[in-house]
Parts: structure tokens; C-alpha cells; sequence
């Protein structure tokens, strides 16, 4: 996809297996007047691993990477990165603590230029290099010739980089890509699944993927998650995920 490498992170290293998870989820519970859409959920994710996270509709996986990023609170349960424990942090605090992510719908400034929705993305304590980053990021994402347009003018895949551009330019440690191939075509779709391995590879961090595009995500995770009715029945390698009885009947809706 690429016509360099993404930029790597100044200050990680890239690879999976670390002792203590980058990012845990423990018993996470979230209601909603009644309704339970997390129920005892857990979560693990390392430092330069990906990890699919995928269930039938409704089965919780936006609300957990909401309560993860902050858009909301868990009623019981721990989060924690980097062993802190971030459970009750604000978004903006998750943000600076190294959480970045995309959205199933668009967020993106319509009105604002490619380059100025990525300089949106810097964090307060990034400094003066990250602006060389960002500059690194237009190129490497290949947005750099349409880095003064206005973003709203573009093709929906090239506002898809964009905001895959914005959340990398805080130099995340912990990724979350929710849909990111939705509304894509299959050459899109491909160029997306070369740019989720070179981050991982260039930049170490953790990188979660939510996509109900099954060659995607089986084809670029180390392990895959499968939430049912807000429970985990599943966790393991992605080729053996459907194969798992319970798992195929939560898909097809019958035992």
C-alpha cells in the first residue's frame, strides 16, 4: 500500500509475547436500562500482536472498544494498560495514555484538510518531531498529494487512511480499528490489510480489529476473540475459530 514504511514509534519495540499484557480487560459488565451488553467480558492484548475481535451482531464487540477508548463506563470489571489501572480515566486521559482509534462511522473534520484532521491527532506531549511524523504519515499512508484537500472532496477508502492517519499520529501504543473495511472495495480492502501489518511490524503497538469481513481479519490476526450475547466463547488462532461448535452457532443462530 505504502511507498515507505509507516514511522515507526520512537518509543517501543515491535513484537508480541510479552509477560504481562499491554492492554487487559478483566469481567467487564456494561447495561444499558436492563439490556446486559458486556457480561464478565475479558481482554488481552500485547504490545505488536493483532488481535480480531468478531461475533454476530449485537454481541458487544463496539461497546467493549468503547469502554476501552473511554466512550463509556464500565458498571464492574478492571481495564488497565500497562499494568495502570485506567478504569475510571477519562477519554482524554486514555488518549494521552496511548489509546487511539477509528470509528465504524466516519469522525473526520469535513471542512478541514487531510493534513489538518492529522495534526488533530497529536498529542499534547508528542513535540516538535511529531510534526516531521505527521509529514511521514501523509507519505506513507499514500495521502500526501491530497494533503490540501479538503477531506469531505475525498473517496470514502482515501477518508479511511486519513483517519487510520489521524489515530497513528499520536503515536498510540494500543490501536482500535472498528469496521475500518466497511464501505470498501476488494483492492481497498487489500491496500488495508498491507497497512495493519506494517504498523504492527514498524510501530509495535497492540492493534484490535473489529470487521465483519472474515478474510480480513482471520487473514491479518495473530488470535481472534469471539463474543456472543457480551461473553467470550472464544479465544485462540484464528483458523481453528470456526470450528468451534459453539462459535458456528452463534453465527448461524442455532445449537
Amino acid at each position: 500500500m505504502s511507498a515507505a514504511p509507516v514511522p515507526a514509534s520512537r518509543t517501543r519495540s515491535p513484537g508480541p509475547g510479552t509477560d504481562a499484557p499491554l492492554l487487559r480487560v478483566t469481567g467487564a459488565v456494561k447495561r444499558f436500562s436492563g439490556l446486559t451488553a458486556l457480561d464478565g467480558a475479558d481482554l488481552a492484548l500485547a504490545a505488536g500482536e493483532v488481535l480480531g475481535l468478531i461475533g454476530p451482531n449485537g454481541s458487544g464487540k463496539t461497546t467493549l472498544v468503547n469502554c476501552v477508548s473511554g466512550a463509556l463506563r464500565i458498571d464492574e470489571g478492571e481495564i488497565r494498560l500497562g499494568g495502570r489501572d485506567i478504569t475510571r480515566a477519562s477519554r482524554a486521559r486514555r488518549a494521552k495514555s496511548g489509546i487511539a482509534r477509528t470509528f465504524q462511522n466516519l469522525k473526520l473534520f469535513g471542512e478541514l484538510t487531510v493534513r489538518e484532521n492529522v495534526l488533530v491527532g497529536l498529542n499534547a506531549s508528542s513535540g516538535a518531531s511529531s510534526l516531521e511524523e505527521v509529514e511521514g504519515l501523509l507519505r506513507s499512508l499514500r495521502l500526501e498529494e491530497v494533503a490540501r484537500e479538503i477531506v469531505s472532496t475525498l473517496s470514502y477508502g482515501t477518508q479511511r487512511r486519513v483517519e487510520i492517519a489521524r489515530a497513528l499520529a499520536g503515536d498510540p501504543r494500543v490501536l482500535l480499528l472498528d469496521e475500518p473495511a466497511a464501505g470498501l472495495n476488494d483492492g481497498e480492502t487489500a491496500e488495508l490489510k498491507e497497512l495493519i501489518h506494517e504498523i504492527r511490524s514498524e510501530r509495535g503497538c497492540g492493534v484490535l480489529v473489529i470487521d465483519h469481513d472474515m478474510n480480513l481479519v482471520l487473514g491479518i490476526s495473530d488470535r481472534v476473540q469471539v463474543l456472543d450475547e457480551g461473553k467470550v466463547i472464544y479465544e485462540g488462532a484464528p483458523q481453528e475459530a470456526f470450528k468451534q461448535p459453539r462459535v458456528v452457532a452463534a453465527y448461524l443462530g442455532a445449537e
